[in-house]
């Protein structure tokens, strides 16, 4: 098949892959929701809302619960394929970007924090504190701080992918997948495996896709075929492992083990969902603003000291007030007060702060610049 480079600007992105970015964020919510409700936290003294969702159950409603765990690595997967997909028609690097998305992580951690200290009258935990104070160095929003890590270098893989014979990228493409894919899958952490090390697995096949099986990635059939095996195939193994951790004791705790972002079954979703996204033509102005506050949701409804201490008193107040007989309900109640929350916030941030941020990175970025070219000048200088 002949090599085919579909070249598509960013501002031209269609509606139907900023509504799947949507339902990634919504997807990441409704996981990190059941992640305070399923994880202890030492920061808070009561632990009676917890439910430990790792043990094989006869619950209908805490194994759907466990399911939906698995929603957030789909939802980061999702948005990097979408990413994954224009990135290959670049060969650069906006650097005012990247200092965009710096600043505004820690604009909003220090704004949370000082929000937070003040309401709290500064009992905050002094490693929380120093973490708000470097979000991205401390990784408290994990996706953000290796995907900038990614956008750094992915003009230099694009160099690389591009000069590829396709037979070399096929064989190098298989043999990431093989390694950091499947036999990570079954064995977490084997070859020397990272988030990054996966992304590139999968931005390698993105590109195989794209440059060479233009016609079966449009193919909605087989796509549609393709997204009801990655279903199947992660529900079934979740259902399975409850069914075996129920007669097996050594596997009781084991339905959580799957919840992996190198999940073939959550992949193959997501490629599936970027293909049919891409031949969903339409256009509308509401879907694309909210889709572009994404970063601002993501970054706002994770905060660490949201997370820490307001969420699990949420929870909390929900298990003490009403009970969970109807958790799945209150799930859906909470899932819905944090997304609006994020969202909410994220708009007056970007009415708001957000001018006054982008006013500064254009006068640092200039500085940052020459500061930069002095110390390359002395590095060249040396013998």
């Amino acid at each position: 098949m002949q090599k085919t480079i579909q070249h598509q600007a960013t501002n031209q992105r269609k509606s139907g892959i900023e509504l799947l970015k949507i339902f990634g964020i919504i997807l990441v919510v409704i996981s990190h929701v059941i992640q305070t409700l399923h994880s202890s936290n030492s920061y808070i003294s009561s632990t009676d809302y917890i439910v430990n969702l790792s043990v094989a159950t006869t619950n209908v409603q805490h194994l759907i619960l466990a399911l939906l765990r698995y929603s957030g690595m789909l939802g980061n997967t999702i948005f990097f394929v979408c990413s994954a997909w224009f990135l290959l028609d670049s060969n650069k690097v906006n650097k005012k970007k990247l200092l965009q998305m710096l600043m505004d992580v820690w604009v909003i951690s220090v704004s949370i924090l000082i929000a937070v200290f003040i309401i709290r009258r500064g009992n905050i935990s002094f490693k929380l504190l120093v973490e708000q104070l470097f979000p991205t160095t401390y990784e408290n929003n994990w996706y953000i701080t290796c995907y900038m890590l990614f956008y750094a270098v992915h003009p230099l893989l694009n160099s690389l992918l591009h000069d590829m014979p396709q037979k070399t990228l096929l064989k190098t493409t298989l043999v990431l997948i093989h390694l950091y894919v499947f036999i990570n899958f079954v064995l977490p952490g084997q070859f020397f495996s990272s988030s990054i090390v996966l992304w590139i697995t999968i931005y390698f096949a993105i590109a195989y896709i794209k440059f060479y099986l233009a016609d079966l990635s449009n193919n909605t059939k087989l796509n549609l075929i393709m997204l009801g095996i990655g279903f199947a195939g992660n529900i079934g193994i979740v259902l399975l492992t409850n069914f075996l951790g129920l007669r097996i004791a050594p596997m009781r705790t084991w339905i959580l083990r799957w919840n992996l972002n190198c999940s073939p079954f959550l992949i193959l979703i997501a490629i599936s969902l970027l293909n049919i996204a891409r031949n969903v033509h339409f256009k509308n102005k509401a879907v694309n603003y909210i889709s572009g506050l994404s970063l601002l949701i993501y970054v706002i409804h994770e905060n660490e000291l949201l997370r820490t201490y307001y969420r699990p008193m949420m929870w909390s107040y929900i298990y003490n007030r009403f009970g969970y007989d109807y958790i799945l309900l209150w799930t859906l109640i909470m899932v819905l007060l944090v997304f609006s929350f994020g969202l909410i916030m994220g708009i007056l941030y970007k009415c708001t702060i957000q001018k006054i941020v982008t006013r500064l990175r254009d006068r640092l970025y200039p500085v940052l610049q020459r500061l930069y070219r002095k110390i390359e000048t002395r590095i060249f200088k040396l013998h």
